[in-house]
């Protein structure tokens, strides 16, 4: 009847079970037989105590061996479930008895598929959620331009994105994490914070503040700005923190600031002095032959200021375009730098300048845009007369080797500070000194003689000492 494969507990309780109806149907048979003799009719009724002693056993009988097919079963199929090493619990069937342990099996079946069903949905759900949207939110979050972290409620960093960590200089985003961004702000731009309070940076309420990085525009700015926001999940307070990197932004506005200034200047000037010759000339009657020439070199020279101004405005425009273009021909250098140097004679006389020329006794033949490399020179050897004092020196020296030729500049004028040095190809940008701010200029020439160089596949290069003086090279390839 028992199945081999039984535990010994389960078999003892088996045992223990028909034990218990064997004992009860021979003690109601003992007691019948007692009953009977007692009454006297022990004989006719013995058949019957002796049935009523079996039927116990039968019954006893039915009822283990039913106890013993469930146990069997269940048993059998956990047996199955174990040699599989599986956790499936589509492998265990329900039973269609009705006694207890038949029952108990049957809702402990139904728990466990409706478990597996929930974890299977919820599986699913992640997968859906890990590999789509948040997958998706995460790589938008890292490929924004503007650094980007959030911080409790503390001001510790919990998150960055790559911005926020190329904007810091950090070599991780993890390398954020815990720390505050008064800390990381402070060490990224320095102890004096770009001017701003450090107790700025400490709180949750909202502000939006710029930060120099240091006393130059081109050092860099910040636009940092600070928003709470309320944590769903935890109920709790955090802050996000968005730093943009408005440098460029910050140049253009001055470039455009100073833009304004220059040109407004440039043209007030010169047109004021060509009204006020030109009325005096036309109200006067009695103004002699030598003023009247005087009169009209000075209109025409303001003309050509005007004129040269326009001009630039116009190479710069081309510039910004792109529509600067190159009509290179076979040009004879040394006629080129007689032309160059004609050109300043006036200035250089004027301001009774030492003017010195070492060109090699051969030079070559090159194929350039004449027009636009005489402009750049002339633009060069302008500044070098413009901003040396009279009787001060200017040098202008040709070098030639294997594979470039060299035009240097060279005077002993103001010089420009190592702190200056950086800007002075940008656009409209001219030094805060006030020697140079007294002498006309428009910004313009150098970052004009720049692009004339790039396209030549050349460059200028600048070596400047404050008051000493400064030598700028202009470098173009042979061939």
């Amino acid at each position: 009847m028992f199945s081999p494969t039984y535990s010994l507990p389960l078999a003892r309780r088996l045992v223990g079970r028909y034990l218990i109806f064997g004992l009860a149907g021979l003690f109601v048979c003992i007691c019948l037989i007692l009953a009977f003799q007692h009454f006297g009719t022990f004989r006719e009724h013995l058949g019957f105590a002796v049935a009523a002693a079996v039927g116990f056993l039968v019954v006893g009988a039915l009822v283990l061996y039913r106890t013993v097919q469930v146990n069997e079963a269940i048993e059998k199929q956990l047996r199955q479930l174990a040699a599989t090493w599986s956790s499936d619990s589509s492998m265990l069937q329900p039973l269609a008895a009705s006694d207890a342990a038949a029952v108990g099996w049957n809702a402990v079946i139904q728990n466990l598929r409706q478990q597996s069903t929930i974890s299977a949905l919820e599986a699913r759900f992640n997968e859906l959620t890990d590999s789509a949207d948040d997958k998706k939110w995460n790589r938008i979050f890292h490929a924004l331009h503007e650094g980007i972290a959030v911080c409790d409620r503390n001001g510790v960093v919990v998150t960055a994105n790559n911005a926020f960590k190329a904007l810091l200089g950090l070599t991780d985003s993890s390398l954020a994490l815990g720390s505050t961004m008064a800390e990381l702000i402070e060490s990224a731009v320095g102890d004096a914070m770009g001017g701003m309070p450090k107790n700025t940076l400490v709180g949750s309420a909202p502000f939006v503040a710029e930060v120099r990085k240091g006393t130059h525009l081109a050092d860099g700015v910040w636009r940092i700005s600070r928003t709470p926001v309320l944590d769903e999940e935890t109920e709790s307070s955090v802050t996000l923190w968005t730093i943009r990197d408005v440098t460029q932004q910050k140049m253009a506005d001055e470039m455009r600031n100073q833009f304004v200034f220059t040109a407004t200047h440039e043209l007030r000037t010169p047109l004021a002095n060509i009204k006020a010759y030109a009325e005096t000339l036309a109200v006067s009657d009695n103004i002699d032959i030598a003023d009247q020439k005087n009169f009209y070199n000075i209109i025409n020279n303001e003309a050509t200021r005007l004129a040269r101004f326009v001009d630039e405005l116009l190479n710069v425009s081309q510039m910004e375009s792109g529509a600067v273009t190159l009509t290179r021909g076979e040009t004879d250098v040394e006629r080129m730098l007689i032309e160059v140097v004609d050109n300043l004679k006036p200035q250089i006389q004027q301001k009774e300048l030492l003017f010195e020329n070492q060109f090699p006794a051969k030079l070559p033949k090159l194929r350039l845009d004449k027009d636009k490399v005489v402009a750049a020179l002339v633009n060069l050897l302008g500044n070098a007369v413009k901003y040396t004092a009279i009787k001060g020196t200017v040098r202008f020296i040709v070098e030639v080797d294997e594979s470039q030729i060299y035009f240097h500049v060279e005077d002993t004028g103001i010089g420009i500070s190592a702190e200056e040095l950086p800007r002075i190809s940008e656009k409209f940008f001219r030094s805060s000194d006030t020697r140079v701010q007294s002498i006309v200029g428009s910004g313009l020439g150098l970052a004009f003689s720049q692009e004339v160089a790039r396209l030549h596949h050349g460059k200028i290069t600048v070596k400047s000492d404050l008051n000493k003086g400064s030598r700028f090279t202009l470098s173009l390839p042979l061939a």
